[in-house]
């Protein structure tokens, strides 16, 4: 238990952006070699998500004295691996569901830790107007597909300036003016909108396309540890020391002066040289920095937009959608459901749903049960008998 308390200039891709931003947080001093100390340095970690935990973990590694301090009663962020009480033995995900193939330090992370890594990639059905169309009966047009195969080469020999123009068009509308029919584009919204949360009509066309053509073949949708991602979370705790972990702290202040940081949580102070702050963007106007944050970092974190989505997931009696690799596609109330507890033995089964943008709300809206009654009537084009299978028991809800 823890405690509870003028060369042309290359455009980096987002994925670049994050790994060059999360060494900066982690700042100058973590590239003292342990043997060229002279003291014993300490860190606050502000978070116990991954991010928090991984760094922590570094630390610890290096010989530094940490503690890592998290607003929430648990420790992990958005991994939560959760099993229902009528079958525990059944692992799905509320929060993160996959461990992409190019995700080095995640597969190097559970590498080390011995966390084997399963196969999670889902052949996709498609529902629309109450017809269903298992995999391979279905596709875009020949001519969406030689255009989105064109745009991908294309895209590879962009430079800044034709990157920041496709920043001005969203998705949607890009994808018409390289040759998508109506057809096509409503697929592909109902495809890509749970990559993002909303409608592809919000999303821009550079965040789009550096998502689909700067990932893995399935789109990072590749992997997910055996016996739940939270294993990765408790094998980190366990390696900070969960003495050095407080939850029930929201951090209400952090000051540095002197070479020296004072961090406020929970009406007590910690002091150490160092801090890395992991918690989410919109969060960071709930603490007080002296000195402040730069103009430009608290500018960004106040500009960053969240998306709406949801993620439920029902317990099956039986496993009636057939294929372990089963996903679908769909134009109902959820635009995607995929069977999260694949090749996990047994009879019962848990199918997870995403649902996005005003559908997201709506979904949010009721109660457990009647979410429940949602999900499974909207799959009665699939199976006829599909609310009959679902356990009389409430559909989970995991918001983003």
């Amino acid at each position: 238990m823890v405690n509870t308390r003028p060369t042309e200039t290359r455009t980096p891709t987002r994925r670049e952006f994050l790994k060059t931003a999360g060494v900066a947080a982690v700042g100058a001093p973590l590239v003292f070699s342990p043997y060229v100390q002279r003291h014993a340095y300490s860190c606050i970690v502000i978070g116990a998500g991954l991010s928090g935990l991984a760094a922590a973990h570094v630390l610890k590694q290096a010989r530094w004295d940490v503690i890592v301090l998290e607003a929430r009663e648990r420790i992990g962020g958005r991994v939560f691996s959760f099993g229902f009480k009528e079958n525990p033995e059944l692992i799905c995900e509320l929060g993160g569901e996959w461990v992409g193939d190019s995700h080095e330090r995640m597969k190097a992370l559970c590498h080390d830790f011995g966390i084997t890594l399963k196969d999670h990639r889902f052949e996709a059905s498609l529902m629309r107007d109450g017809v269903v169309k298992r995999p391979g009966q279905w596709d875009f047009s020949p001519q969406a597909k030689a255009a989105f195969e064109k745009f991908r080469k294309t895209y590879h020999t962009y430079g800044p300036r034709e990157r920041l123009r496709l920043d001005q068009y969203d998705w949607w509308t890009w994808l018409e003016e390289i040759g998508f029919t109506e057809d096509d584009l409503l697929l592909r919204d109902l495809q890509d909108s749970t990559d993002f949360g909303e409608t592809i009509r919000m999303v821009s066309a550079y965040a789009a396309a550096a998502e689909y053509f700067e990932s893995s073949p399935a789109n990072e949708m590749d992997y997910k540890m055996e016996g739940g991602n939270s294993r990765l979370v408790n094998a980190l705790s366990g390696s900070i020391g969960n003495d050095s972990i407080h939850t029930g702290m929201p951090v209400a202040n952090i000051k540095q002066r002197g070479g020296r940081i004072t961090v406020t949580a929970g009406g007590r102070n910690f002091v150490a040289d160092a801090c890395i702050c992991t918690v989410p963007a919109r969060t960071l106007d709930k603490i007080k920095f002296d000195p402040p944050l730069p103009a430009a970092q608290s500018a960004a974190a106040d500009k960053l937009q969240y998306a709406r989505i949801i993620k439920n997931c029902v317990l099956f009696r039986e496993r009636f959608w057939g294929a372990e690799d089963f996903s679908l596609v769909s134009d109902v109330t959820s635009h995607y459901y995929f069977h999260s507890t694949k090749t996990q033995p047994g009879k019962q089964g848990i199918l997870c749903s995403y649902a996005i943008g005003e559908k997201a709300d709506v979904l949010a809206a009721q109660n457990a049960q009647r979410r429940s009654e949602i999900i499974t009537q909207d799959l009665l084009p699939l199976n006829e008998h599909a609310p009959k299978f679902a356990l009389n028991i409430p559909c989970l809800l995991y918001t983003s």
